[in-house]
C-alpha cells in the first residue's frame, strides 16, 4: 500500500495545549481537528491536503509532546509523532508566547534537530505587542527566526507560508493542477468495534492509534494511499454513540467529526463487530449513512474470533443479522478480521463498484420499461383509499441517486407504493448499497 506520492508533508509538532490543531485549521482552511481546552485532545495523526500557491502539500497534525508522560497510549502518540516528522518534508514547530519558553519546548526541539529536517519554528498566542516582542527567548532553541502568529487573532499567516514557500523551493511538489481525484471511504462504527486496527492492516504499518480504551480516537483521521493505481482517503472516525453515552465536550466534538466524514465521503464502511452483532447504535449510524445518500459497505468485523467461539457459518450468521435487521438486505455484506487480514484488501475492490454505482445514469425508457407488466397502479392497497395512476418515472440525480414518478394524484400514494417501487428498481438495477430516494410529482404546473 503506497502513500500518495508527490504531495509533500508539513508536520506541526509541539507540546500539549500550544495551539498546533489551531494552526492546522487555520492552514486548511475550516475546523477539521478537535480543538477544545484539554490537554491531550489530539492523539492520532489529521491530514489535509492544502494548496499554497502553486504546491500542493499534505498538513499532518499532531499530538503534544511531553517527555515525562509513559503510560501507553502517550507512548503509542510519541510514535505517531517521531512517524509524522519521518514522512514529513518540512516541520512546523508550534509554541506559545503565553507561557514562554519550557523545559517541554526544549525536548521537543532536541528531537527535531538530530532528524536535519528543514523546519520553522512558529510562536503562537503573539496575541499583542508586548507578547510578540517576548519571542526572542525561543532563538535559543537553535532554529533562526521565530514566525509569531496568533490563530485566536488571526495573525501572523502570510509570513508562515512564506517562510513554507521559501523552503518549498527545493522541493518537486505538485501544482494544483496535477491533482487526482481521490476516492473518499470513511470507516464508521461503534467504539471499539476495530475501525482503526482495520484501516492499521489496509496501511501495513500502525497509522492509527489502537488501543482498547473506548474513545481513543477522537479526531477523524484522513489518511491518503494508493492501492492498484487507484487512490484513496482513508478517514478513521471516532466512535458513534446514542447522545446519552457522550460523557464529555471532547466526546461531542468527535462525533460532529465522525458525522461530517460520513456527509464528505464517497462511500463509507460500516464496521460491525461480530460478537455483539447489530446494535441499536449500528442502525443509528445506519439511518444517517442512508439520510445523506451515501453508499454503504457492511463488514462484520473479528469474523477469526466469532468463528472459533460460535462455530457458526459466514452464511448462518448472515441470516441471523438479515433476521434480526432485514433492512440490511440491501447492502453488501462482508466478513472480514483486522487482525489476520481476511477479506479486508477485497473490500477495495467492493467500495470501488460501489463509487461507480454512485453515476448510474438509467435512460428514462429503460426506467418506463421496468414498470410496464408491474405498475405499482395496480398493487393491493386498504379499502376506502384512492389508487393512484402512476404515469412515468425518469431519473432526475445521481450522488445521491435520486428518481421521481410522475401521477395523478400524489395524495394518494401510499408508502407501500414507495416500497414497491424501490424494491423494482433494486431487483433491475446495480444498486445494493446505494441509497436511493423516490420522488412523487403530480402531473399538473402547481404540484
Amino acid at each position: 500500500m503506497a502513500n500518495h506520492s508527490g504531495i509533500h508533508s508539513i508536520c506541526i509538532i509541539g507540546r500539549p495545549n500550544v495551539g498546533k490543531s489551531s494552526l492546522f485549521n487555520w492552514l486548511i482552511g475550516h475546523r477539521k481537528a478537535v480543538v477544545v481546552e484539554e490537554s491531550g485532545t489530539t492523539r492520532d495523526r489529521v491530514e489535509a491536503v492544502v494548496n499554497i500557491k502553486n504546491y500542493r502539500f499534505k498538513i499532518v497534525d499532531t499530538g503534544g509532546y511531553l517527555e515525562e508522560d509513559t503510560d501507553k497510549l502517550s507512548s503509542m502518540v510519541k510514535e505517531q509523532i517521531h512517524l509524522a516528522i519521518e514522512e514529513a518534508s518540512i516541520v512546523v514547530m508550534v509554541t506559545s508566547a503565553a507561557s514562554g519558553l519550557v523545559p517541554a519546548d526544549e525536548q521537543v526541539a532536541a528531537i527535531l534537530r538530530k532528524t536535519g529536517k528543514e523546519s520553522i519554528l512558529t510562536v503562537n498566542k503573539s496575541d499583542n505587542q508586548k507578547l510578540e516582542n517576548g519571542s526572542v527567548e525561543f532563538y535559543s532553541l537553535g532554529f533562526g527566526d521565530p514566525v509569531s502568529v496568533s490563530c485566536l487573532h488571526r495573525r501572523g499567516m502570510k509570513v508562515l507560508k512564506e517562510r513554507v514557500l521559501s523552503l518549498a523551493k527545493n522541493l518537486d511538489a505538485y501544482t494544483e493542477s496535477e491533482e487526482k481525484r481521490s476516492l473518499k471511504v470513511s470507516v464508521v462504527g461503534r467504539p471499539n468495534v476495530g475501525k482503526s486496527s482495520f484501516i492499521n492492516f489496509l496501511l501495513e504499518k500502525e497509522r492509527v492509534i489502537v488501543s482498547d480504551i473506548p474513545g481513543t480516537t477522537r479526531d477523524s483521521i484522513d489518511t491518503l494511499f494508493s492501492y492498484e493505481g487507484a487512490d484513496y482517503v482513508l478517514i478513521d472516525t471516532a466512535g458513534i454513540r446514542h447522545k446519552r453515552k457522550i460523557k464529555s465536550v471532547v466526546d461531542t466534538f468527535s462525533m460532529m467529526r465522525s458525522r461530517e466524514s460520513i456527509r464528505r465521503s464517497d462511500v463509507v464502511i460500516l464496521l460491525l463487530d461480530a460478537l455483539s452483532g447489530i446494535t441499536r447504535d449500528d442502525t443509528d449510524i445506519l439511518d444517517f449513512i442512508e439520510e445523506n445518500g451515501k453508499a454503504c459497505l457492511v463488514l462484520v468485523n473479528k469474523w477469526d474470533f466469532a468463528e472459533n467461539i460460535e462455530g457458526v457459518s459466514a452464511d448462518e450468521y448472515e441470516r441471523h443479522l438479515l433476521y434480526g435487521a432485514p433492512r440490511l438486505r440491501m447492502f453488501p455484506i462482508s466478513f472480514v478480521s483486522a487482525l489476520t487480514g481476511k477479506n479486508v484488501l477485497s473490500s477495495l475492490s467492493m467500495i470501488s463498484v460501489l463509487d461507480t454505482n454512485l453515476d448510474i445514469k438509467v435512460p428514462t425508457p429503460m426506467l418506463n420499461r421496468l414498470f410496464e407488466k408491474r405498475s405499482p397502479s395496480n398493487i393491493s392497497i386498504p379499502r376506502r383509499k384512492k389508487r393512484p395512476n402512476f404515469l412515468y418515472i425518469t431519473q432526475t440525480r445521481h450522488r445521491p441517486v435520486e428518481f421521481s414518478f410522475f401521477v395523478n394524484d400524489p395524495s394518494a400514494v401510499l408508502p407501500v407504493h414507495l416500497s414497491f417501487i424501490e424494491n423494482i428498481l433494486r431487483d433491475n438495477l446495480p444498486l445494493k448499497g446505494i441509497p436511493i430516494k423516490v420522488k412523487i410529482k403530480g402531473t399538473r404546473s402547481e404540484k
